[in-house]
């Protein structure tokens, strides 16, 4: 008779108890991103929570674009290099990228990454302006745990003859019951983004708008080749020693938030030069007309 507790998945989720337990739980750097439509509760309201409804008038459209967009990992590649990991929360969509091995990410590859990061939030601005709402980025820095097991299935709830198991015992013994995404497990990184976004604009973070929190610049260190300067105007991305990007601050905010102190940075443009990949290019991240 197979039971529960002799089960992988079992003895995977009491090593995990044990780590936590004993304080043996590995903790790395990371950075995170928070993308997430405004205005999306409006729709919910305008058509009464319900799903018919929201069908019937394309929002369901709009999410599958965004997810289309946004959705998508920017940084492929396998561990231990660096990657991106990505979930989709209804409206919002979180990246996340593990730093424990940042020797591995050389700064060309990370610079492609962070410019799909910006050329995403453009794109987004104009499919939901199309629908008449809007979109907000916010990118931080920070650590990231995992003290758990990243899933729950029946393996740990079925006790089962393993030569005569039915159809339902193994439909169930693959059924999923629990996720718990690895590297969204106490994530601070994804945390601040998310707290950050829910301050909304009247704390001066505003629809459409593209942030990074500072601490994401400062877990960039270590990246090969890779040189940031803050200014009170620009942020520089320079790979050995030549100019790539440049991002225009709009402003500069200094939040208290759940006892953290955080700096904020308000991009509303973006300049990539063609010493990246040939062209010089400027995208205007806030005040869009087309």
């Amino acid at each position: 008779m197979a039971k529960p507790f002799d089960s992988k998945e079992y003895q995977d989720a009491e090593t995990w108890r044990a780590k936590s337990k004993q304080k043996l739980l590995s903790i790395g750097d990371c950075i995170s991103s928070w993308t997430d439509i405004c205005g999306f509760g409006s729709l919910l309201e305008k058509n009464n929570w319900d799903l018919n409804n929201l069908q019937k008038n394309d929002v369901f459209h709009l999410l599958s674009e965004m997810h289309l967009i946004a959705g998508t990992a920017k940084l492929i590649n396998i561990d231990p290099f660096p990657n991106e990991k990505i979930i989709v929360l209804n409206d919002g969509i979180a990246g996340t990228v593990d730093l424990q091995h940042i020797d591995k990410l050389h700064a060309h590859i990370f610079l492609f990454f962070f410019r799909d990061l910006l050329f995403t939030h453009y794109r987004l601005l104009q499919l939901t302006k199309l629908f008449g709402v809007g979109v907000r980025t916010i990118l931080a820095g920070g650590q990231r745990v995992q003290y758990s097991s990243a899933s729950t299935s029946g393996q740990s709830s079925l006790y089962y003859n393993e030569e005569s198991i039915s159809e339902f015992g193994e439909r169930l013994l693959n059924t999923t019951f629990v996720y718990n995404p690895a590297e969204f497990q106490m994530n601070t990184a994804f945390a601040k983004a998310f707290t950050i976004d829910s301050l909304g604009s009247k704390q001066n973070i505003k629809v459409n708008g593209f942030y990074i929190e500072h601490d994401y610049f400062t877990k960039l260190q270590g990246i090969a080749d890779l040189t940031v300067k803050i200014s009170d105007k620009t942020i520089e991305l320079l790979r050995n020693n030549i100019l790539m990007f440049k991002l225009s601050i709009l402003s500069k905010e200094t939040k208290s938030m759940k006892g953290l102190e955080v700096v904020i940075y308000h991009i509303d443009k973006y300049f990539i030069y063609k010493e990246f990949d040939g062209d010089d290019l400027e995208l205007d991240m806030f005040n869009q007309t087309d």
